[in-house]
């Protein structure tokens, strides 16, 4: 096998080997385009005040399967809580990618992570908007190999939605964007154990690249030295 094989099996086998039925940290990326609707009225994923429909849209959530309250039952995972409720919220991170353009939220003042086997999976959170209405931010989507654990990581095509609902502080009821969008695929990464750091969205995908990079140069050293 060439070198590059052994590598890329590698990178394949550690982002989606099983991983531990809990304590796991996870990314669920989900792929698909913004409705008809929605505004950017002041200007985070473009012009001030302009339309943000029929977008590529790319959404990631990086959840702890042992951070938040649990509620388990058969064929079903959940964890939620954040500092709302005086508890950690189980979503360390998310990003919305509209276009060309990225923002990031902090929904550590809630969060919600849900897995029901064969059925879907359903990611929310709420951000803290000072002076406003807490900003929000879900996206839920069925599919058939939806796992009955929030630890597992597949990759799956998929039906459903969500919406961003992004508040300006200290102007109640003004909007810094907003928009629904669609999805059609998404993929769930194990990132490593529960409390291990973790890399943003783009570190992980420069970590990607890195091996890709390594493998493509292993493989062009060889092919010289044959």
């Amino acid at each position: 096998m060439r070198v590059s094989g052994l590598l890329a099996a590698g990178l394949g086998a550690a982002v989606l080997a099983a991983s531990p039925a809990s304590a796991a940290v996870m990314m669920a990326t989900f792929y698909g385009a913004t409705d008809f609707g929605g505004y950017d009225y002041a200007g985070l994923f473009g012009t001030p005040g302009g339309s943000l429909a029929y977008k590529p849209v790319v959404v990631t959530f990086t959840y702890d399967t042992e951070l938040g309250m649990p509620i388990v039952s058969p064929g079903q995972d959940t964890r939620f809580g954040g500092g709302q409720y005086g508890t950690d919220s189980p979503i360390l991170s998310a990003s919305i990618t509209i276009g060309d353009a990225s923002y990031d939220l902090d929904l550590s003042y809630y969060g919600y992570a849900n897995s029901y086997a064969g059925e879907w999976t359903w990611l929310y959170g709420r951000q803290d908007t000072p002076g406003n209405v807490a900003s929000e931010f879900q996206v839920t989507a069925y599919h058939p190999d939806a796992p009955g654990d929030l630890a597992t990581p597949f990759m799956a095509y998929a039906g459903g939605g969500g919406t961003l609902r992004l508040y300006k502080p200290n102007d109640y009821g003004e909007l810094l964007a907003e928009t629904d969008f669609s999805v059609g695929g998404l993929t769930v990464e194990y990132l490593g154990p529960s409390g291990a750091p973790v890399p943003e969205p783009a570190a992980w995908a420069l970590m990607i690249l890195g091996f890709g990079l390594a493998g493509s140069a292993l493989r062009a050293r060889r092919s010289a030295t044959a």
